[in-house]
């Protein structure tokens, strides 16, 4: 079975934020996309707050990601707690708030493990090997946590 899965880089601005309530839900209609994955965290230019990312989840997201401008927005620390859908890097320090993966169910009941990791080049280097991340990510993935 073929799956359509849609990524979105930043997004940026609140014009950019309007362009996707204008057009994402048709270009989804269009390409059948089963599952859409949006990175949101320069939409403030520095940061996401709950306000917007509750308009990416309403313009078609399923999962938002966030970066280096993660901690931008103070408002977005809680959020991070409460939404699933709303992953900060999976590199970031354990004890900060928020999660950096998760399995997802679309619409049509497609299950997809997103992982959102953050680079060491030319990025903040106090962040863990992205790599090594990964590899134990998919390792619990595989065994079924979530």
């Amino acid at each position: 079975m073929l799956y359509h899965i849609l990524a979105i880089g930043d997004v940026t601005s609140e014009d950019g934020l309007k362009h996707l309530r204008r057009h994402l839900s048709p270009l989804k209609k269009l390409k059948s996309i089963d599952f859409t994955v949006v990175n949101g965290e320069n939409i403030s230019g520095t940061g996401l707050t709950p306000a917007q990312a509750d308009e990416l989840f309403a313009a078609g997201a399923d999962v938002i990601t966030l970066g280096n401008h993660t901690w931008g927005k103070i408002k977005i620390h809680d959020f991070l707690d409460d939404c699933r859908a709303c992953l900060r890097p999976a590199n970031f320090a354990p004890e900060l708030p928020g999660n950096g993966w998760g399995i997802f169910e679309s619409v049509n009941g497609l299950r997809v493990g997103v992982i959102n990791l953050i680079g060491r080049v030319s990025m903040d280097p106090n962040v863990d090997n992205p790599f090594r991340k990964a590899d134990a990510i998919l390792e619990q993935m595989a065994g079924g946590a979530d």
